[in-house]
């Protein structure tokens, strides 16, 4: 547990009238606590619960069932309490009536990490306080990374290159899409903690569907473009790259369409600074790619921070006036995508420093041609 988060927390709960808060998201509760969630997703039901953390001015709890306790008793910096069987909303939020100090009046939860069943029912169950929502207040403590944290994130972006230098010597001419992204799942599951999303690989025309899902039946063939998108995960940090193959020689407009997005990438990475908004960033890709009659087929946003999710703020997006700030960590990965040709997307993930950035990905960007 890193001291100086709850130091923050509090600093960012006494701003906003806060007396405690309830943390109910798991990635919030991991930053926080260290605690890994042990199952996906982003909302915990109260009746099927893994952990929450209350956080108060001079004590923090965590609340967990009896299927975790035994991995979270004895770690120090807060106290851990043991929510029995039968649990529901109104038996946590009883739980939490008991902890809450003298003096608490005002209580914050996270309203996008709760069932709104579940929130209505722990509400009910504390009168006595006024609940007030409050789910920007970590995402904004977890936007700015520390040195430490991207060090992790470092690592993390460094096992995924090393997934693709895996996959560009086993890939070949036969291999189904699902075929390949097992591969990439298996190579991440034995280096690092898994997958930070499900690995996206598309062969020729599926390649054009920025969010594709693999086919157990496409079978890659000779000339055919490969998109791989994927991440690795270390101590809990996700790694993001998107890189491109080709099987054979490049042709004509497969270099064509690969080198425009490598342009409008490298435009983007040299116009980062601190200062910078969101929609400046987004507009050095779009822009570019205007130049070239092209825009029209960048169908996404430039990019998405990433941290102890694969996406979170800041998001480079053209709608997003946001600054940009020295410890932001976000991906840039322009694309072009065309229906019955496919697509190229290009992805770094870098982070912002005092002067420009620290691009925390090493993988070449050369086009992969496996002859």
């Amino acid at each position: 547990m890193d001291p100086n988060r709850i130091t923050r927390l509090r600093t960012a709960m006494q701003s906003a009238g806060l007396d405690a808060v309830f943390v109910s998201s798991p990635k919030n509760v991991l930053y926080l606590t260290g605690i890994p969630p042990m199952m996906e997703g982003l909302v915990m039901p109260l009746a099927d619960p893994e952990y929450f953390a209350l956080v108060q001015a001079d004590r923090v709890d965590v609340l967990c069932d009896g299927r975790y306790i035994g991995a979270i008793q004895g770690r120090k910096g807060y106290t851990t309490n043991l929510l029995e069987a039968p649990v529901s909303a109104t038996s946590i939020g009883n739980r939490v009536k008991g902890l809450l100090t003298p003096g608490v009046k005002t209580l914050g939860y996270e309203a996008d990490a709760l069932l709104h069943c579940d929130a209505l029912g722990l509400t009910a169950a504390i009168p006595s306080v006024t609940w007030k929502t409050c789910e920007d207040m970590l995402a904004n403590l977890r936007v700015i990374k520390s040195r430490d944290e991207i060090e992790l994130l470092r690592k993390a972006q460094a096992i995924t290159g090393q997934a693709f230098e895996h996959i560009c010597k086993v890939i070949r001419v036969g291999m189904t899409e699902k075929d390949v992204a097992l591969e990439i799942g298996n190579y991440l599951r034995k280096n690092s903690e898994g997958n930070s999303f499900n690995p996206i690989v598309a062969f020729g025309e599926t390649g054009a569907f920025p969010h594709y899902v693999p086919s157990q039946d496409r079978v890659l063939k000779q000339g055919q473009m490969v998109l791989t998108d994927f991440g690795g995960i270390w101590h809990g940090y996700c790694g993001d790259l998107t890189r491109m193959i080709v099987m054979g020689k490049a042709d004509a407009r497969q270099r064509e369409v690969y080198d425009l997005v490598l342009a409008a990438q490298e435009k983007c990475l040299a116009g980062i600074a601190p200062g910078k908004t969101c929609h400046e960033l987004d507009a050095l890709c779009r822009d570019h790619f205007a130049s070239k009659g092209c825009a029209d087929a960048f169908m996404h946003g430039t990019g998405h921070g990433v941290g102890l999710a694969i996406h979170e703020d800041p998001r480079i997006k053209k709608t997003f006036q946001n600054k940009v700030a020295p410890g932001m960590v976000f991906t840039v990965e322009p694309g072009l995508y065309y229906e019955g040709w496919g697509g190229v997307r290009i992805e770094d993930m870098i982070a912002v420093t005092e002067t420009g950035i620290d691009n925390l990905t090493t993988t070449s960007k050369k086009l992969v041609e496996i002859q």
